[in-house]
């Protein structure tokens, strides 16, 4: 399962086009990524045919959100879930670095979509225990760029997560550096395929991740 992260409406197009199978839809990649027009959802569920994964994120900056900006995430799901979502992505942090169960429960719990706990879980000062409390909060799948640092650790991550919850891989992932996590075992990789300076998604990378992906198999 190869998910492209897109950043403008028109490369979700073509990154389908060019062979990914499920798509993280957001926009402004210079500010790691914040929620997009609910438009683009709907014009995507009426034209393509793979998972549409929205970002919830308010604003750039940290992930500690205040009562005001889990509610605004809060509308932001629902308008996200009406124009078509399959499934949404966000994380958001306590005060001491933890995981925000509490919010993050009752935002899955009263969406009824599944969630995706995004690289949030890069900040926290302890993964592993960030694992325990993804699942506890109802998540059904973690990105992560921890590959980028330390494979051992990403292992480890996987192996903690077994079957009771999905690690999804990112973090500066293309064709020429994913075979490492194609051996660890991972059947889907998340990238934006981006590989020039004008910061828009690559088709030829889309392909070539794609070709690798499937030449795994």
């Amino acid at each position: 399962m190869l998910e492209i992260c897109a950043f403008h409406l028109e490369d979700c197009y073509d990154a389908v086009r060019a062979g990914a199978e499920r798509l993280e839809i957001c926009q402004d990649y210079e500010a790691g990524g914040i929620g997009p027009p609910k438009e683009w959802i709907f014009a995507l569920k009426h034209s393509v045919h793979v998972p549409l994964v929205a970002m919830i994120r308010p604003r750039p900056g940290n992930f500690c959100y205040s009562k005001e900006e889990w509610q605004t995430m809060h509308e932001r799901a629902i308008e996200y879930k009406n124009a078509g979502a399959h499934s949404l992505v966000f994380g958001g942090l306590s005060r001491k670095n933890r995981l925000d169960i509490p919010s993050s429960s009752n935002l899955i719990q009263s969406i009824g979509l599944p969630c995706v706990l995004h690289r949030a879980f890069d900040s926290l000062e302890d993964p592993f225990q960030g694992v325990e409390d993804a699942i506890s909060a109802g998540f059904i799948r973690i990105l992560t760029g921890w590959g980028s640092k330390d494979l051992h650790t990403l292992r480890a991550i996987k192996n903690l997560a077994g079957s009771r919850i999905e690690i999804l891989p990112g973090g500066g992932i293309r064709s020429s550096n994913v075979s490492p996590y194609l051996k660890l075992g991972f059947k889907q990789i998340h990238s934006s395929g981006i590989t020039g300076p004008s910061l828009r998604m690559n088709s030829s990378e889309v392909l070539g991740l794609s070709q690798a992906m499937k030449s795994s198999m």
